[in-house]
């Protein structure tokens, strides 16, 4: 009792000295250390939103996390990814960082930075913002189907376990948002971005990206069930975009992030060229996959034109590689499921060119001693050097400054791919416009990229994309195309849109589970039944773990609601 008195004591004698103080304010200081979002920069926020896009999309820098694009190009043979089997090729926690990225950075800072910029009269940062929103959580769906969107950082709610949204319902929110954000981009706004990393604040460009967004998600969802979707809603929607002539056509609108030199403090440079050339890699388990190299080199008369933009060989010659390097090289022969004419164990040099050095779909042999082997990835889209034969031991860290040191870009929407889904549409639903002449703008918008891109390693090499060796290679596709059915039409619409896609997974990934082309991957390395194919992926183990309205699959073979093909479908 006599210590409770004392304080109210103390109590009784502070208040009376306050009100005897007329000077005295009672207002909380805010500490300088502690920023509320009323402090934050609008455009400081959108600037964190466009770098998490590009990480979500590719990975990050300095760090052994990959992006969704490289979750996408494994299963489809871009990229090589380690098995044996389908459930094995990735685990639960895999998928941490990517939930990470969206949840608790992007979805948060865009969540923050509206209320502001809607205050300041700054739409186009809401707008911009709306089309990324869209795009990332249009992704999220396409790899894990059912995911938490509506309760997801709702408002500042704080719900500690938020619930799945159906991934038709996140689609339908998604193209609102598309929709709004053309709106916003339309009004009158009281300051561009400050610093837009993507179109330096150009509304028409962004305009373009939302449509082409569209267009996207309406190609998705042309076999989809759901209401809302289906063939002739994404026939009429799709016709109507065209119609509009406010699409991605021309490479000057292509919409890619673009990474720095930096190898430090921080780190800017293409995550991929980071893990090819410095440190981790090629110690890392990055490798190609041997088919989508011999694509490339062996399917036409002549190589790809853009072959040498892609890859960077270090070797020529395999004679030095041995069991220790490459045990499949001592085998007698092929597998009983193989077929003798894809490539096993290594690129055939049939067509003038040897020394790509890769791995077979799920091969989960350890990593041997193939260092100066290992072909990497080259110029385009990652920064690296440009194959000029000179057949150099580029691995390592030693590395850091070759080609245009890891100043690469994240293709995300490039007019290549418009022209490819426009002919996958004209062919499939008879949309406006021919495949053909949209398959031969898409090879040659992609070619004009890739060339331009590296032009400045590849003139003067004598190996550089000739106008002579792209109009032969066309006109050698086109042959093919016109002699198929509409299957084998199909099929090379989808493998030129592969080659166009090169470091861009998510479209491969997405568009092999919809078109189930091409139809003549190789098959499992190491087994004739690899499993059920990866119709999307696990759910990320620690939001399966910390929230009660996710149950993990019982396996990474559930399709998301767009796929509505057969089982077996896709392998």
């Amino acid at each position: 009792m006599k210590k409770i008195s004392n304080i109210l004591s103390l109590l009784i004698a502070a208040l009376t000295i306050m009100l005897g103080c007329e000077t005295t304010s009672l207002d909380v200081v805010e500490s300088p250390n502690a920023l509320n979002p009323s402090q934050a920069s609008v455009d400081f926020f959108l600037n964190q939103i466009q770098l998490m896009t590009a990480q979500i999309h590719s990975g990050e820098e300095g760090r052994a996390e990959n992006g969704l694009s490289q979750f996408g190009m494994e299963p489809v043979r871009m990229q090589h990814g380690f098995g044996p089997t389908y459930r094995e090729n990735y685990d639960p926690s895999d998928f941490d960082r990517v939930w990470d990225n969206v949840y608790a950075r992007a979805l948060i800072d865009i969540r923050t930075m509206n209320p502001l910029a809607e205050e300041a009269g700054q739409f186009t940062h809401i707008a911009i913002g709306q089309i990324l929103e869209a795009y990332i959580m249009m992704s999220m769906v396409d790899f894990f189907g059912d995911v938490p969107y509506s309760e997801a950082v709702s408002g500042g709610e704080g719900i500690l376990n938020p619930t799945v949204d159906s991934g038709a319902s996140i689609y339908q929110a998604a193209d609102q948002l598309l929709v709004e954000a053309i709106a916003n981009l339309g009004k009158d706004e009281t300051s561009l971005p400050l610093n837009d990393l993507f179109y330096n604040g150009n509304e028409g460009q962004w305009r373009k990206v939302a449509n082409t967004m569209r267009l996207k998600l309406y190609l998705q969802t042309r076999l989809a069930n759901a209401e809302g979707f289906g063939a002739s809603v994404s026939t009429s929607r799709i016709n109507e975009l065209i119609n509009s002539n406010q699409l991605i056509l021309d490479a000057s609108d292509d919409f890619y992030f673009q990474w720095g030199t930096n190898n430090a403090s921080p780190d800017s440079r293409h995550p991929y060229f980071d893990a090819n050339y410095d440190g981790a890699g090629p110690s890392s388990d990055f490798y190609t996959s041997n088919y989508y190299m011999n694509l490339m080199a062996n399917q036409y008369s002549e190589p790809d034109p853009r072959i040498r933009y892609y890859f960077y060989r270090q070797q020529e010659d395999y004679s030095g590689a041995d069991v220790v390097t490459k045990e499949c090289v001592t085998e007698i022969s092929l597998p009983s499921w193989w077929d003798p004419s894809e490539p096993y164990c290594l690129v055939p040099s049939t067509n003038g060119l040897s020394g790509y050095w890769g791995r077979n779909h799920l091969d989960d042999d350890g990593i041997p001693p193939d260092d100066a082997f290992r072909t990497l990835h080259g110029t385009y889209p990652v920064g690296g050097p440009f194959d000029d034969n000179t057949f150099r031991n580029v691995s390592g860290s030693a590395a850091i400054n070759e080609g245009l040191v890891g100043a690469g870009i994240s293709p995300i929407l490039m007019s290549s791919y418009t022209y490819f889904m426009l002919a996958e549409a004209a062919l499939t639903l008879n949309t406006t416009g021919n495949a053909r002449d949209y398959l031969e703008s898409g090879i040659r918008q992609s070619i004009g990229t890739v060339a331009n891109f590296g032009a400045s390693l590849a003139t003067g090499t004598g190996f550089e994309a000739t106008t002579t060796a792209i109009d032969n290679h066309v006109a050698e596709i086109l042959t093919s195309y016109d002699a198929a059915d509409d299957t084998g039409k199909l099929r090379i619409i989808v493998e030129q849109y592969f080659i166009a896609l090169w470091c861009n997974g998510i479209e491969a990934y997405n568009t092999y589970r919809r078109t189930g082309q091409p139809d003549n991957l190789t098959p499992a390395f190491t087994t004739p039944d690899p499993g059920p194919f990866l119709r999307s992926m696990w759910y990320s183990q620690t939001a399966a773990d910390s929230n009660t309205n996710i149950t993990q699959k019982s396996a990474p073979s559930t399709p998301v609601f767009w796929d509505t093909n057969p089982d077996g479908f896709v392998d």
